[in-house]
């Protein structure tokens, strides 16, 4: 690899080292008081949280016991750099500017989401607020830079959305593709409260359906399923959802012999008499005929 500001024997001093944690030879994350860490073996170290068995606080536990080995805090550990949010304060991994993960998703979010006027759009107010307090940031800002290089990813569709360019409809999602990534924002919509709530399946089947329709030459069968799927399909799948929502009230129904009203000539014990018996009789030359006779 050429380089104009270093040779390879420049970069491989200056850059690279062998991880006091994990003994590969990697590029270079800091350099802590148990030596050169790698950045895998530094996120994972900052990531780690409980409580410090040295001082007793509740912090992130990058360091290492000098004796057992033992996760500890940067105070205990005798780090000379924090790991402090310098916006929230919070300690955990750092990015740009030296804002934690959260933050640097909410600054990413309120840009994607923005109507044009330097805030967030306000019906989309409830999906920033719960993609900013996922439990995983790192998992979100993964999703923002998933694809980016491919139309219809999750960042050009948030920014669609600022903007109003896609309706906060069903059926404007089940328009959009890849349908997969879209229906993965749909379903967060849904989960926020931006969008009344759906079975997926039937949302599924109702993005399935005109791509299917689309593909059949002949218009007459084209209707026919299609109203097969509106008046048999979709009533099924509804009656299934609600079940599915309300599974008390799906319970069998009672059997017949529960519900039977008492006989008046039963026993005394309450069980219903067993039915007539079937009795053939037949005579010689004739039809055979069958007659019935109660067995008391």
């Amino acid at each position: 690899m050429s380089r104009t500001y270093a040779t390879d024997e420049q970069y491989e001093r200056w850059f690279m080292a062998e991880c006091c944690r994990c003994g590969r030879r990697k590029h270079k994350a800091g350099h802590w008081p148990d030596g050169y860490v790698c950045r895998t073996c530094s996120d994972r170290a900052v990531r780690t949280r409980g409580i410090c068995p040295g001082c007793g606080q509740g912090r992130s536990l990058p360091g290492l016991h000098p004796v057992d080995g033992a996760p500890i805090c940067t105070t205990c550990a005798g780090f000379s750099q924090t790991f402090d949010c310098s916006r929230c304060g919070f300690e955990g991994k750092l990015l740009g500017g030296r804002l934690c993960e959260r933050c640097t998703l909410a600054d990413r979010l309120t840009v994607l989401l923005d109507d044009g006027a330097g805030r967030v759009r306000p019906e989309l107010a409830p999906l920033f607020n719960l993609l900013v307090a996922m439990d995983k940031p790192s998992s979100g800002l993964a999703w923002l830079a998933l694809r980016h290089d491919q139309p219809g990813n999750a960042s050009e569709r948030l920014r669609q959305l600022g903007l109003g360019q896609i309706p906060l409809t069903h059926d404007a999602f089940h328009e959009l593709q890849p349908w997969r990534s879209a229906a993965h924002l749909e379903e967060l919509l849904m989960a926020s409260g931006v969008l009344p709530a759906v079975d997926k399946y039937i949302c599924s089947f109702q993005r399935w359906l005109p791509g299917h329709l689309a593909d059949i030459a002949d218009p007459e069968h084209a209707k026919t399923i299609r109203l097969f799927a509106i008046w048999r399909v979709l009533p099924r799948q509804r009656a299934r959802a609600d079940r599915r929502s309300h599974p008390a009230s799906a319970a069998s129904p009672p059997s017949r012999s529960s519900t039977r009203p008492p006989s008046s000539s039963g026993s005394a014990s309450g069980t219903p008499l067993s039915p007539p018996a079937a009795r053939s009789t037949s005579t010689p030359g004739g039809p055979r005929t069958v007659s019935t006779a109660a067995t008391v």
